[in-house]
């Protein structure tokens, strides 16, 4: 399944999965793409049914309980797109500072003397074209954040509708409250929910108090980072991804919780292949050597404690006062 991930991941940017971790479908795994559980074995359709609708609803990486099955839900991001329409002063401090951030940029603008490379020399990629027929320019695309600062309301309203109709992690607006409201009074006309309308940040940015294209650009990205990092979510380790993809099967480990203070995050992973072989880290140390001394043992979806407290870590060669769960998958 790890392949899968990694292929809808270049696709996509975002990625749900969801394992079973005790009872009688424990280590089965699922993918979890619009509100339903994909899974290869179909006799457990009936299995994933039942919890599809929570599961869906969960936004970090962590475990979940539910009544007495417990799930480790993991959200696999990658590569953030930062899309920006409309060309004008403030866009060009925010394609800056979103560079800065790793952001993958485009800037869009109906006219063409507004989107070039001496105006947006950080922009990966610079659009000229109506913001009617921006659905044909710019594929859907979930790890998506969505930057409206078009000159005017009915550029403002051809954006959000279609972006509406699209999967995405952030939508801002630009704009008083004024220019707001009509925008938001056209889309509720046109049948878009509240609950829709409420997704969009708008007015854009966070209230800093800037008035200058740079300090406004300064609160729409620091709305932005706050966006991005409001949920625990599983970073790609490149090494591990490019070593599954190539190796034909090994060990995968990851920590699923922890507790206190320990070197890696929920969702940390490191792989090892059939020649022995590890691939990016779960904290280094000690708990990573035991781990990968006992992984040639593990079964599939075992889980092991390893605790870092004053004690427990003084017998691994680490002080952290932690503890952290780690789960093996065979694959």
């Amino acid at each position: 399944m790890y392949r899968k991930i990694y292929q809808i991941l270049e696709e996509t940017g975002k990625v749900k999965t969801a394992m079973v971790l005790n009872g009688n479908h424990k280590s089965e795994k699922c993918l979890i793409k619009e509100n339903h559980c994909l899974s290869s074995d179909e006799n457990t359709a009936d299995f994933w049914k039942k919890y599809e609708a929570d599961l869906a609803e969960c936004q970090e990486t962590k475990v979940v309980h539910m009544g007495d099955v417990d799930f480790f839900v993991e959200i696999y991001v990658k590569n953030p797109q930062l899309i920006i329409f409309g060309g004008g002063h403030v866009s060009q401090p925010v394609a800056k500072i979103g560079k800065m951030l790793g952001f993958h940029v485009t800037v869009m603008d109906d006219r063409e003397d507004f989107v070039t490379s001496e105006r947006f020399p950080d922009a990966d990629r610079l659009i000229k074209g109506s913001y009617d027929k921006l659905s044909d320019k710019i594929p859907a695309y979930e790890n998506a954040y969505y930057v409206i600062v078009t000159r005017g309301h009915l550029g403002d309203s051809a954006c959000a509708r279609q972006i509406l109709r699209r999967p995405y992690t952030y939508l801002g607006m630009i704009g008083s409250k004024n220019k707001v409201k009509l925008t938001r009074e056209k889309l509720l006309g046109e049948g878009f929910s509240e609950e829709q309308l409420n997704s969009i940040h708008a007015p854009i940015g966070l209230p800093i108090g800037g008035h200058m294209p740079a300090e406004i650009a300064v609160s729409i990205a620091a709305e932005i980072v706050q966006e991005k990092n409001r949920y625990d979510v599983s970073y790609i380790d490149g090494a591990v991804e490019d070593a599954v993809r190539k190796k034909e099967n090994g060990i995968m480990i990851t920590i699923i919780s922890k507790s206190g203070s320990s070197p890696r995050g929920t969702g940390s992973k490191m792989f090892i292949d059939k020649d022995g072989n590890s691939y990016g880290s779960i904290g280094g140390g000690n708990v990573e050597f035991q781990a990968l001394k006992y992984a040639p043992e593990a079964q599939h979806g075992e889980i092991r404690k390893y605790n870092l407290s004053n004690q427990g870590g003084a017998n691994l060669g680490m002080i952290c006062g932690g503890e952290v769960e780690v789960l093996y998958e065979l694959l």
